[in-house]
């Protein structure tokens, strides 16, 4: 009862004062398959933590159309006007923004010739609103296909410049050389009653800061003990926790979103 009292306390008076402090290591990841609407509506409950928790780093997915539509296309106006909108108001609060477009990769059988042109149509939306670097879905895990994702990984970085790569197999991978090939990887995918801290693998080549977990089915009264142990005890990159089941989890905001990313923020700045 007491901690719980110290948090909610914690996160009002970072609300209330919002600052520019150096991003905290632990951040929120959202894959955010929401069409924004008009005004931006269907996303401002993100924008909310995005602005109101400065230090959080916030990883944030846009998935048009099961990746960035037709080949060479640019997004409707909705998302182009709220990227570039939340990306000029994150700026104005530490920078703690970062936009990836949704690719899928078919367990690496998915043509590379269709892959790389999602990350082409990508990297052709006009500058204000192209993502910051790229989200593979449907990763694999095994060492045969690790060529194949080194060969991805390498044009994101060279087209987008300074980029992100997220590795999404849900898994831990059988090599560690898919940790030198991204910047995070999506280690645990499931159940929040289904996760176990010994389902990652941890160690000098699979550092718990470069992975994520995802969570959904997580009852609200558990975020205390979530962050606690994903930000706090593992020190993993990026987390997500909602209470929806899996089949609309990436489809709404989280009923204790804004919960979620304050207690990272109160967690880590304790």
């Amino acid at each position: 009862m007491f901690y719980t009292m110290a948090i909610q306390l914690t996160i009002a008076l970072i609300f209330l004062f919002p600052t520019t402090l150096a991003l905290l290591p632990s951040g929120a990841i959202f894959p955010l398959y929401i069409y924004p609407g008009d005004g931006c509506y269907a996303w401002l409950g993100v924008n909310d933590t995005i602005n109101g928790y400065p230090e959080i780093p916030h990883y944030i997915v846009v998935n048009p159309a099961s990746g960035p539509g037709a080949s060479g296309t640019q997004p409707d106006t909705n998302y182009q006007a709220c990227i570039a909108s939340f990306r000029t108001t994150a700026a104005a609060h530490g920078n703690n923004l970062k936009f990836l477009g949704y690719v899928a990769t078919g367990f690496g059988f998915r043509a590379s010739t269709a892959v790389k042109a999602d990350i082409d149509t990508y990297n052709q939306w006009a500058t204000s609103y192209r993502p910051d670097g790229i989200f593979f879905d449907e990763v694999a895990t095994v060492t045969s296909f690790l060529p194949t994702y080194q060969t991805y990984s390498t044009k994101v970085r060279k087209d987008f410049g300074t980029s992100l790569v997220i590795l999404n197999p849900g898994a831990t991978p059988q090599t560690s050389g898919y940790f030198n090939i991204a910047d995070f990887i999506v280690t645990f995918k499931g159940f929040y009653n289904g996760f176990n801290q010994s389902d990652l693998t941890i160690n000098t080549d699979r550092p718990a800061h470069k992975q994520i977990v995802i969570l959904h089915d997580a009852p609200i009264q558990s975020l205390p003990n979530v962050v606690i142990q994903l930000a706090g005890i593992i020190g993993v990159g990026a987390s997500f926790s909602t209470n929806f089941p899996d089949a609309v989890a990436y489809e709404k905001i989280p009923d204790q979103w804004d919960l979620f990313v304050g207690t990272l923020a109160a967690e880590q700045s304790a």
